[in-house]
């Protein structure tokens, strides 16, 4: 009867093993908040801190959003009235449309890291795996916040955990049909989009 449990603990190792090596990467944690002062009353950090992810996370707004050539368009995938206008354009001059911000996603611990390269973000975001961020809701689901890359994040405000690589900051692209909820399958990527 020993041998047998010696047996079972032996063969339990390498299955453990491979578990553990599918598990891939760390999760870090994050903090999700609409507002600034959301964020101090929370006191996760100081209201100063909240205000510069958060000044962080809207000036890489309109470089990181979906772009939409018309607002009626922005609107099927993210609700009436919760569309802008972008300060690009088209390479023809036509206005283009973005989604309005709808929260900010921000890296909680202090050894922040920094954003890709070919993103500029404010000297005063974070520095951690889990860059600052805007954050939007789609229509077809308004609890839950969403990446400009369409990744959901949080049902609500407050810690999270997640990887690091599902909310990495890309240049926001021109969609021509709807998709930012539960049609994304549906999206395709426009030409003629000029910076």
């Amino acid at each position: 009867m020993k041998r047998s449990k010696k047996a079972a603990l032996v063969l339990m190792v390498p299955a453990t093993t491979l578990l553990l090596a599918g598990c891939g990467e760390e999760r870090e944690q994050a903090l999700v908040y609409e507002s600034p002062s959301e964020c101090a009353a929370a006191s996760f950090n100081t209201p100063e801190q909240c205000k510069a992810d958060y000044d962080a996370a809207k000036a890489l707004h309109p470089q990181v959003a979906p772009k939409y050539v018309s607002k009626e368009e922005c609107e099927t995938d993210f609700g009436s009235g919760n569309c802008e206008t972008a300060p690009q354009q088209t390479t023809s001059g036509s206005s283009v449309f973005m989604p309005m911000m709808m929260g900010y996603l921000m890296g909680q611990m202090m050894n922040r890291g920094a954003v890709p390269q070919n993103l500029q973000q404010p000297a005063a975001a974070n520095t951690s795996k889990v860059p600052t961020q805007p954050l939007y809701k789609s229509r077809d689901d308004r609890a839950t916040f969403r990446t400009a890359t369409n990744s959901p994040v949080a049902g609500g405000i407050g810690p999270i955990n997640l990887k690091p690589s599902q909310v990495q900051p890309q240049a926001g692209q021109l969609v021509r049909r709807g998709g930012f909820g539960s049609q994304a399958a549906n999206r395709t990527p426009a030409t003629g989009f000029g910076g």
